[in-house]
């Protein structure tokens, strides 16, 4: 049987070369939400419901770096059929490790209560991250910050 991770790198690999240039083409306005520490941007299609969640966390070193920072990833997966939220955190020196975890932890309880009114499932949420944000991702996830999220690695 074959893995999700090994399905999404196959598929990814065998996309027609008009992707290529559906990618390059600039993302979709996100709509900019403050959710307490810091904002974060939710990019949806009107008139869509239950859509699947990507909520993405910028890299950066943990000193650099914004949500802003997501190149392809949301026209790529709106296309797709996902909801895409992409969320800023507060930067060292002024936010320890720590807190910047406890702020993903409270962006995502602010996506969860609140996507179902941008067209996204709150019972389905996938967390990905870069870079930092993959650290962050990995931290929160495993100290139970991220409840019912889904673990597609």
């Amino acid at each position: 049987m074959i893995d999700r991770r090994t399905l999404l790198l196959m598929s990814m690999a065998l996309l027609p070369a008009s992707a290529s240039a559906a990618s390059r083409r600039l993302s979709p306005s996100p709509q900019t939400v403050d959710y307490g520490p810091a904002r974060l941007d939710i990019y949806t299609l009107a008139g869509e419901n239950s859509l699947p969640v990507i909520l993405f966390i910028h890299g950066g070193a943990w000193r650099a770096g914004n949500r802003t920072n997501v190149d392809v990833k949301p026209g790529f997966l709106l296309d797709n059929g996902f909801c895409f939220v992409s969320i800023g955190y507060r930067m060292l020196p002024e936010a320890d490790v720590a807190t910047q975890a406890n702020d993903v932890e409270q962006a995502y309880r602010y996506v969860r209560a609140n996507i179902a009114g941008y067209g996204g499932d709150p019972n389905r949420i996938a967390v990905m991250g870069h870079s930092a944000g993959s650290h962050l991702a990995a931290l929160t996830g495993l100290r139970g910050g991220l409840p019912a999220s889904r673990r597609w690695f």
